[in-house]
């Protein structure tokens, strides 16, 4: 019997669901396809290390994709002088804004028909917070902010839905009035996310406290726009960004919810092989999957891996956009 506390369906997300309904939003391969001739000027750094990496491996481009590289340059920890640790800490700088630059705040855009899907869908997993019943969580591993943005555009949802994190994160412009809503979608965002950041002056860990959530409309834009966002990029260094309370937290809420709900739907999410962590933390949960949709053609090496991974019967290959609008 699920707990009162719990939540009895959850969708979990990933870049495929933002990809339908916004074309231009990247997913990793594309991010790969950037490096890395397709760097901008604005990280030189980040630039040179990759061509220097391209040249070590013969001019062979399989190695350098974005996890092994963000991978290589989180991880390091010893360097010969402080010259080497100023440039790493550049670099590490310039991967960081790389990756939001090119998953940036302008790709949210979404035409008429997309908008109107995605709004159906919403509304269909709101929660009543007013009377406590939480029937629908989303879990996304994207760090876009497509469902804030798609609430923000509407008149209807805006009035009457707020997001609620799962976590306190609290606007940057604290003093700026708003109103209570009783309708909620619940969005815990496993990756963080680009509409978070960390409060001016905070220390380097990412407790709750030091965290705060920055729209283009605030007054504080402004003041943070130049920052780098909260989120943990595609490596399999992520030690340090788990330092503090925020994703603890976060990834502590997932990891219960998923053990109390009785449906669990995948939309563009591929169980990426390279990241065991994340494979462990969802697999142990399988007996409740009730059906994981990816879009990629038949016979597809992913396709195929995924479909012995868990099974044909449960492995949709579908537009994300075409089965919510099948999904009852």
């Amino acid at each position: 019997m699920m707990q009162s506390n719990c939540y009895r369906r959850i969708f979990v997300l990933g870049s495929g669901f933002s990809k339908s309904f916004s074309p231009q939003m990247p997913t990793l391969r594309d991010l790969n396809e950037l490096i890395p001739f397709g760097i901008p000027d604005e990280f030189p750094h980040f630039r040179d290390y990759c061509k220097r990496f391209l040249t070590l491996c013969n001019g062979d481009s399989d190695y350098l994709g974005i996890e092994p590289l963000a991978t290589s340059i989180l991880s390091a920890q010893i360097f010969p002088g402080e010259r080497e640790r100023l440039y790493h800490a550049s670099l590490r700088f310039e991967l960081l804004r790389f990756i939001a630059s090119v998953i940036r705040r302008d790709n949210d855009v979404l035409d008429e028909s997309a908008a109107a899907i995605l709004k159906k869908f919403l509304v269909s997993c709101e929660n009543d917070s007013a009377s406590g019943s939480r029937e629908t969580l989303l879990l996304s591993f994207n760090y876009d902010t497509l469902i804030e943005t798609a609430i923000a555009k509407d008149k209807e949802l805006c009035e009457q839905v707020s997001v609620d994190y799962g976590v306190k994160i609290d606007p940057a412009d604290r003093s700026a009035k708003r109103g209570k809503k009783t309708r909620t979608i619940d969005l815990i965002k496993l990756h963080g996310s680009l509409n978070w950041f960390p409060v001016k002056g905070a220390s380097d860990e990412l407790d709750l406290k030091n965290v705060c959530e920055v729209e283009p409309q605030d007054r504080s834009f402004p003041i943070y726009c130049e920052d780098t966002p909260i989120f943990i990029p595609m490596a399999h260094a992520k030690e340090s960004f788990l330092r503090g309370s925020l994703f603890n937290l976060l990834w502590s809420k997932a990891d219960y919810y998923l053990k109390n709900a009785e449906e669990i739907y995948f939309i563009g999410y591929g169980f990426p092989k390279t990241d065991i962590n994340n494979l462990e933390f969802l697999l142990r949960h399988r007996d409740r999957f009730k059906k994981v949709v990816v879009f990629e053609r038949e016979g597809h090496n992913d396709l195929q891996r995924l479909q012995k991974l868990l099974g044909e019967s449960l492995v949709e290959s579908c537009d994300a956009k075409e089965f919510l609008e099948k999904l009852k």
